[in-house]
């Protein structure tokens, strides 16, 4: 079953990373999710100011809730299943719970991300065993792993660690996104709009010589692993701007010039509920089982991070250097 979590890693890696802690200055349209945007009266709106403003009312909310549904299509395999999104509080005390239980041909896979504000608990609950591991948020945020973005961390890819404001602004950091168009959807007035690759985010997961080019970009792409998406589109409440939608797009025919997107991934949010009252248990430890403190991991990986990119930084300095003063060195 470990297959399985392999796959959901699609959601994961882009599910909330540090950027959902930074606080963020909102205006009264955005901050109150009651009030439509000035954008609404408008059929096109830049994806990119929506998103600022999704942002934003989400990280005013005091509480929110949601139920959750996933979809997955992606290497032979089929897994689709419910979950819960819970948000309460503000700031560094905010607490998170997020659980989704997906099931396949390999049987049923439990993933539970709790925030009780001190610490990120990871249950894991498969069909014959259970893992549970822990992040200490304040160590983390001593070490200012919680101030940065860094894609290469998996751990810190928790949507329980920023929630949906951190999910949909790591998007807008990786991916960067064209205008947003007003549409019908399930009966309701939403915003649709994708998002491409930024050539800087793609430079940290491939290594290329030059990303300015296009035709190098569409290079640099095809060499994505499979579960890495190609696209993202968004789906938002035209008042609330609540993202109702989240797909990850691959191409279905790589050889075609005009291959066709679709998603091997979509999460859905329904029955969302704005300020309902949310047990505190719902942030408790999520098992008794014995955990894994993961903290010094994360920490020994950010060094061995920092020293690297001095090491890089430093040696692209030096090859700017005419050949005189590289002697003199």
């Amino acid at each position: 079953m470990r297959i399985s979590f392999s796959i959901l890693s699609i959601v994961v890696f882009a599910g909330g990373m540090p950027l959902g802690i930074c606080s963020g200055q909102s205006t009264d349209a955005s901050s109150d999710p009651a009030k439509p945007s000035p954008a609404d009266t408008a059929s096109i709106a830049s994806g990119e100011v929506l998103l600022d403003s999704a942002i934003a009312a989400f990280e005013s909310q005091d509480s929110l809730s949601a139920n959750v549904r996933l979809q997955v299509h992606l290497l032979g395999h089929h897994l689709f299943g419910p979950g819960k999104y819970l948000q309460k509080g503000a700031g560094e005390n905010r607490q998170i719970r997020f659980e989704m239980a997906v099931r396949g041909r390999a049987g049923k896979f439990v993933y539970t991300q709790v925030n009780d504000g001190r610490r990120l608990w990871l249950l894991e609950e498969m069909i014959d065993e259970k893992e549970l591991r822990f992040l200490d948020l304040q160590r983390l945020r001593e070490a200012g792993l919680l101030a940065v973005a860094d894609i290469s961390s998996p751990q810190l890819h928790a949507i329980g660690l920023g929630g949906l404001s951190g999910l949909m602004k790591n998007l807008q950091l990786m991916f960067r996104f064209g205008r947003a168009v007003r549409i019908e959807w399930n009966g309701m007035s939403v915003w649709a709009m994708r998002g491409v690759w930024r050539a800087e985010q793609l430079g940290q997961l491939i290594s290329t010589p030059d990303q300015g080019d296009v035709n190098e970009y569409s290079k640099i792409v095809s060499q994505l692993p499979e579960w890495a998406p190609i696209e993202v589109g968004l789906l938002l409440d035209t008042e609330t701007l609540f993202p109702y939608r989240f797909e990850f797009l691959r191409a279905v025919d790589s050889s075609s010039n005009k291959a066709s997107l679709t998603p091997i991934a979509i999460m859905e949010l329904l029955e969302v509920r704005f300020d309902a009252p949310i047990e505190e248990d719902n942030f408790d430890r999520p098992s008794n089982i014995r955990p894994t403190d993961i903290t010094k991991e994360m920490l020994r990986q950010r060094k061995k991070q920092d020293v690297e990119h001095s090491r890089n930084t430093k040696a692209t300095n030096l090859s700017g250097l005419p050949d005189e003063k590289l002697r003199s060195r």
